[in-house]
C-alpha cells in the first residue's frame, strides 16, 4: 500500500509540474505545444494538452489547462513532432481533463503564500504494481534518452560528470555542515493560506500483478479546505479541513467484486505540532461507511463458517457468512491515522441482512504490510441463528435417541454464543488481512463430549432403580466410567 501511495503521489506531482511550467512561463507564448515540448524534454513520455487558458490580469491571476495525457514514449515524442502536426492522440496511464489554479500575487507582499484554488478535475490513472514492488509508471519520469531526435545533452558524458561534481559538492557541503534537524514548518518564513487544494471525480486503478486483484477508485474526491498555516502562530493558525469520498472496490483474481466500500470521510486536522512545528503524526477523521457498501468472501468470515474445527465440533455450519453482505443503512465511526495504521476509536455495529458486525475499540490495520488485528463480534441473522440452532437440536436428537433435556444440552455446547435468541460470535481476528489467523473469542463445548456425558446421564437415571436390585452391578458400572 505504501508504494502504491508513492506511485499516485508522483503521478499527481507530475500533473502539478505542468501546472508550475505554466505559470512560470505565463504569458501570451504559453500555448498547448509549448507546454508539450517542455514536458517531453523533462520527462520520459508523449504528451498531449487540449488548451491553456491563463489569467494575468486580475488581482486573482488563474491558469486553466485542459486535456492533459501523459502516455509511454514514442517515436512522436523522440522526434519532437510539433503538436499540431500529430496525427492522433496518445492512449495515456495519466489523463487530466482539467487542472485549475488561481493564486493571489499581490498577497506575496504581505510575506503570505495564498493559493485560492489548486484543482485537479477527472484525473484518469492507471497504475499497476510489479511483483517486485515496482511499477509501470515509473519509466515515466526518467530523463528521455531522446529529445527533438538527438541524443539528450542532459545525457551527455559532460553533463553526467557535471551531475556528479555538483552532487559531490553538495555531499561534502551537507558533511561538514551541522547536522540538520527534521522539517519544521517554523523555518518556513511566509505564512500559507489556501481555500480549496483537491481531486474531483478521480478514477484511479491499481492491478496487482502478485494477488492479480484489482483496486478500482472510482469518483474520487478529495479537497483540503480553508487551509491556514503559520509557523510563527502555530496556536492561531495551525489548520485543515480534508474531505475524503471514493467508492473502493476489490476485484479478485477471478475477475469477481470481492468488496465495495462507498466512503465519506472528513475532518479537521492540525497539521503541525505546535511547540515543535514538526508534522502531527497522528491525524483523526469522521469516516461514513454508505448503504450498499458490501463484503464478500473475507477469509476471516470463512474460517468462522466452518472452517474452523471448533465450530464444525460444535456442529454449527453458519453458510450465510461466505456470501454478500450488504451494508443495510450509513455507518459512522471514528479512525485515527498515523504513519500507515488505522485504528478505530469507537465501536461501530455494521447491519446487514446477514449479521450485524461489530468492531472493538482499538481493532487496527496497517495499510503498509496489510498486517492487522481486529476484535470482532458477530451477531448472526436471527432466522438463520433458528436454522442453526434447529439443526444442531436435531443432532443432538439423534445421538441420544432423544432422550434427555434437548435445549439444556445445546446451552451446554453454544450457551456461550446465544443473546437474544441469535448467535453471537465474539472472535480476533490478526495477521496477514488477506490470510488471517482467526481465534474464536469464548470456548465451547464438543458435540461427541458433551452428547456422551448426556447419554451416561440417561443410563444412570433408567438404571438407578435396577442397581439396588442387583448385586455388584452398581460398581461395574462405574468401572466402565457411568
Amino acid at each position: 500500500m505504501k508504494k502504491i501511495g508513492y506511485g499516485i503521489g508522483a503521478v499527481i506531482a507530475s500533473i502539478l509540474l505542468v501546472v508550475i511550467i505554466a505559470l512560470v512561463f505565463a504569458g501570451s507564448f504559453i500555448t498547448p505545444s509549448f507546454l508539450v515540448k517542455q514536458i517531453e524534454s523533462a520527462i520520459n513520455v508523449r504528451a498531449h494538452v487540449e488548451s491553456v487558458n491563463i489569467n494575468l490580469i486580475n488581482v486573482l491571476s488563474g491558469i486553466e489547462i485542459e486535456g492533459i495525457i501523459l502516455a509511454p514514449r514514442d517515436e512522436v515524442a523522440n522526434k519532437g513532432t510539433p503538436l499540431d502536426e500529430r496525427k492522433s492522440k496518445p492512449k495515456g496511464l495519466i489523463q487530466l481533463g482539467k487542472a485549475d489554479v488561481k493564486i493571489s500575487f499581490l498577497a506575496l507582499l504581505t510575506k503570505t503564500l495564498k493559493v485560492n484554488k489548486i484543482v485537479l478535475k477527472q484525473p484518469v490513472i492507471s497504475l499497476t504494481m510489479n511483483e517486485d514492488g515496482g511499477n509501470n509508471l515509473t519509466s515515466l519520469f526518467k530523463t528521455p534518452k531522446i529529445v527533438d531526435g538527438e541524443k539528450n545533452p542532459a545525457l551527455s558524458a559532460e553533463a553526467i560528470a557535471e551531475k556528479k561534481k555538483e552532487a559531490e559538492e553538495e555531499a561534502k557541503e551537507q558533511a561538514s555542515a551541522p547536522p540538520s534537524g527534521p522539517f519544521s514548518i517554523k523555518d518556513i518564513p511566509i505564512a500559507i493560506r489556501m481555500g480549496l487544494v483537491g481531486i474531483q471525480d478521480g478514477n484511479i486503478q491499481v492491478n496487482m500483478r502478485k494477488t492479480g486483484q484489482q483496486i478500482q477508485i472510482q469518483k474520487l474526491d478529495l479537497e483540503l479546505k480553508d487551509i491556514d498555516i503559520d509557523g510563527s502562530d502555530l496556536e492561531s493558525h495551525n489548520s485543515v479541513d480534508v474531505n475524503f469520498d471514493a467508492d473502493v472496490t476489490i476485484v479478485g483474481r477471478n475477475k469477481k467484486e470481492a468488496a465495495k466500500f462507498l466512503l465519506e470521510t472528513e475532518g479537521k486536522v492540525v497539521p503541525f505540532v505546535v511547540k515543535s512545528g514538526l508534522v502531527n503524526p497522528k491525524v483523526i477523521y469522521e469516516v461514513t461507511m454508505k448503504e450498499d457498501s458490501f463484503v464478500s468472501g473475507f477469509a476471516a468470515f470463512d474460517a468462522i463458517a466452518g472452517e474452523l474445527p471448533v465450530m464444525n465440533q460444535a456442529g454449527l455450519k453458519l453458510d450465510k457468512l461466505k456470501e454478500k453482505a450488504e451494508l443495510k443503512k450509513d455507518v459512522s465511526f471514528k479512525v485515527e491515522y498515523s504513519n500507515g495504521k488505522v485504528t478505530f476509536l469507537d465501536e461501530p455495529t455494521f447491519p446487514t441482512k446477514n449479521y450485524d458486525l461489530q468492531i472493538t475499540k482499538g481493532s487496527y490495520i496497517v495499510t503498509t504490510t496489510n498486517y492487522h488485528e481486529m476484535k470482532m463480534g458477530m451477531l448472526y441473522d436471527e432466522d438463520e441463528s433458528k436454522k442453526s440452532l434447529a439443526s444442531l437440536d436435531e443432532k443432538i436428537k439423534q445421538a441420544t435417541k432423544g432422550q434427555g433435556d434437548t435445549k439444556a444440552l445445546r446451552n451446554k455446547i453454544v450457551g456461550n454464543l446465544v443473546k437474544d435468541e441469535r448467535l453471537f460470535i465474539p472472535f480476533r481476528t490478526y495477521g496477514d488481512i488477506r490470510n488471517p489467523s482467526v481465534e474464536l473469542g469464548v470456548g465451547l463445548g464438543t458435540l461427541t463430549d458433551l452428547i456422551g456425558g448426556a447419554v451416561k446421564e440417561v443410563i444412570k437415571g433408567k438404571a438407578s432403580d435396577a442397581l439396588k436390585k442387583i448385586p455388584g452391578a452398581g460398581d461395574a458400572l462405574k468401572g466402565l466410567g457411568f
